[in-house]
């Protein structure tokens, strides 16, 4: 698992500043190259888990893996709480920084009508397709059986946050202290976000619900404009909506009857 995780670390570090880096500074790539290797480094973490799969689940292949992954029935309700929960979120931190600036909500949550279909169609290969086959279908599993649904879960979103640091650097506009603010508000948010992904597969243990959350908060990212500040909120927003979703996850968990010693650590 540890190994799993460095080689995954590496693979997109090299991918992202190595190649990326390459292609744009040097060679100055036009947009559908730039484009490709996004997708390539977003397909990396899936990419080393599929390299490394008869080491990680030894007796188990790719095909069992996925029948496994995808087995878990999915239910209307997350499917229709997904993108309300972002775009909620979102919402709500974009109203935030409205009241505390003076400004009106609609010049803090924009939605550009002609590139807003080009991202819906282009997220789809990116992030949620390329990195939930590591991250919720391999990783989690394996954290919380060592740690517990809400341990596993959190080292879970702080290795999914860290991993994006190189993106922080080159893709961000936040720079000294913004920077540092915009970084830290990141891991709160993504930490938040896979205790609440956490949450949902428990109830959906499917893969496809965790395609569906990445790509609906991937998307409520889209509309904001309220500069650093927005990010701030939205920390605040995540944390209070995790916190709340942990603690009702674990007080129902608790009152459910266990057979003897089936019992796990939280």
């Amino acid at each position: 698992m540890r190994a799993f995780v460095i080689i995954a670390y590496a693979a997109f570090w090299t991918l992202i500043l190595g190649l990326g880096g390459l292609a744009s500074m040097v060679l100055h790539a036009p947009p559908r190259v730039m484009t490709a290797i996004t997708v390539l480094c977003s397909w990396s973490p899936t990419i080393v888990l599929l390299v490394m799969m008869k080491r990680l689940k030894p007796g188990l292949s790719i095909r069992e893996f996925y029948a496994r992954a995808f087995s878990g029935r999915l239910r209307p309700g997350p499917i229709l709480l997904a993108p309300a929960m972002a775009f909620g979120a979102s919402a709500l931190a974009a109203m935030a920084v409205s009241f505390a600036e003076g400004a009106r909500f609609v010049d803090r949550f924009i939605v550009d009508p002609a590139a807003f279909p080009k991202a819906l169609l282009l997220m789809v290969f990116l992030g949620p397709s390329g990195e939930e086959s590591a991250w919720r279908g391999y990783l989690r599993p394996e954290l919380e059986a060592k740690y517990g649904f809400l341990k596993g879960n959190i080292i879970l979103g702080l290795v999914w946050a860290f991993w994006h640091t190189p993106l922080w650097l080159v893709s961000s506009d936040f720079r000294g202290w913004e920077g540092l603010v915009f970084a830290a508000a990141n891991v709160i948010v993504l930490a938040s976000l896979t205790v609440l992904m956490g949450v949902f597969l428990k109830r959906n243990d499917n893969l496809l619900l965790a395609f569906w959350i990445h790509y609906c908060f991937n998307i409520s990212l889209i509309p904001q404009a309220g500069g650093i500040g927005f990010f701030v909120a939205l920390s605040v927003v995540y944390l209070a909506a995790a916190a709340a979703a942990a603690a009702f996850h674990l007080g129902t968990d608790s009152r459910r009857p266990h057979s003897v010693g089936a019992a796990g650590p939280l």
